[in-house]
């Protein structure tokens, strides 16, 4: 018994002159409560000021155009039209005027159901009038979106040059007054080398949305088309081409059918 009590004094003396940590039981016997904290997701600080976003989407960014006369241009029919009511409608922005990149660019506009299969492509430089193509398109039977790329046997368009293309519905032959038509402007420029080195990858997708941004409507518009071509049911190339045409106010053509580019190029 005097032996228990010795020892009990020892152990009550032990602990006054060393008292054991707080942190060392802590981490002996670590609580619940400590647990859970140690598995909450820190996220890291960004030190930018402005820190990157991320998003996705298709849609047409407007050059700056440094004319303070630019151009104009508009969808006319001259007298009675076999269309009746109904419109062509050219493919472009607002303005409808773009920018292209390639000597032979690809123009597209949307057709209603018509009752003559024959329309008339014109290219003319703008303000000289000088004719650079002309020839008579055979229309398909489907009505949609309909397109016409400059053949390579031309020279082309020059580089910071401005042209002025019309497609005319041959409603009557003898009296073009009942032809109704529809113009658009078409400025090829020359790519800068930043955007040449951007350009050069295999993904169309990509590439279609930096033409989108640099303001490069013909492209962009091009590549969209031939990705719907070859990836008819994929819903982000669905997604992207219907924000590009609704950014520029197309939005009533974004579920016609492409009727004769696939064919062509396939």
């Amino acid at each position: 018994m005097k032996l228990l009590q010795t020892s009990l004094y020892f152990v009550v003396f032990y602990l006054t002159l060393y008292p054991v940590a707080p942190s060392v039981l802590a981490q002996s016997h670590p609580t619940k409560r400590t647990w859970q904290i140690s598995q909450q997701f820190k996220p890291p600080i960004d030190n930018q000021p402005n820190p990157a976003t991320i998003g996705a989407g298709t849609r047409f960014k407007p050059p700056i155009d440094d004319d303070p006369n630019p151009p104009t241009v508009g969808a006319a029919t001259r007298g009675p039209s076999c269309l009746k009511k109904q419109v062509m409608t050219p493919l472009l922005p607002a303005n409808q005027s773009g920018l292209t990149l390639n000597k032979h660019p690809t123009f597209f506009w949307h057709i209603p159901p018509a009752p003559v299969k024959n329309a008339e492509f014109l290219i003319i430089t703008d303000g000289e009038e000088k004719v650079i193509y002309k020839t008579t398109l055979t229309l398909p039977d489907q009505p949609g979106i309909v397109s016409f790329t400059l053949p390579k046997t031309i020279t082309g368009l020059e580089a910071n040059k401005t042209y002025r293309w019309y497609v005319t519905l041959i409603c009557d032959p003898e009296d073009s007054s009942n032809n109704p038509y529809v113009e658009g402007l078409v400025k090829r420029i020359p790519a800068k080398l930043a955007l040449s080195e951007s350009l050069a990858k295999d993904n169309l997708l990509e590439m279609a949305t930096i033409y989108a941004q640099e303001g490069i409507w013909y492209e962009a518009l091009a590549s969209l088309v031939k990705l719907r071509c070859n990836q008819p049911n994929d819903s982000i190339v669905k997604l992207h081409w219907r924000q590009l045409l609704d950014s520029v106010g197309l939005n009533d053509i974004v579920s016609e059918p492409l009727v004769d580019f696939c064919k062509i190029k396939n």
